[in-house]
C-alpha cells in the first residue's frame, strides 16, 4: 500500500511539472517565429494587450484549418504558445 501511494504521488508530481513546462511560453522565441511565419501580413503591435490564451486558441484554429487564412500554417503547440505570448506584448 505504501509503494502504491508513493507511485501516485510521484506520478502527480511529474504531471504537474509537465503542465507547468508546457504552460510557460517564450515570447523571445515567439518573436522569431512570428517574424518568419506571420510578419509578412501582420503587425505584432495590432495584438498588444490581447489575452495570450485567446490568441493561442485562435492560432490553433488556423493551424487546424478551422478558420480561413491566407495560407496554411504549421506550428507546434509550443510554437503557438510562444507566438501568442509575443503577440500579446505587442512586439515589445
Amino acid at each position: 500500500m505504501k509503494m502504491h501511494r508513493l507511485f501516485v504521488v510521484a506520478l502527480a508530481t511529474l504531471g504537474m511539472a509537465g503542465f507547468s513546462l508546457s504552460a510557460s511560453a517564450d515570447a523571445a522565441a515567439g518573436k522569431a517565429k512570428f517574424t518568419s511565419v506571420c510578419g509578412e501580413c501582420h503587425e505584432a503591435s495590432d495584438f498588444e494587450g490581447e489575452d495570450a490564451k485567446g490568441l493561442a486558441d485562435s492560432i490553433k484554429k488556423i493551424v487546424a484549418g478551422q478558420v480561413k487564412h491566407k495560407s496554411a500554417i504549421k506550428l507546434t503547440d509550443a510554437e503557438i504558445a510562444d507566438v501568442a505570448a509575443y503577440m500579446a506584448t505587442g512586439g515589445k
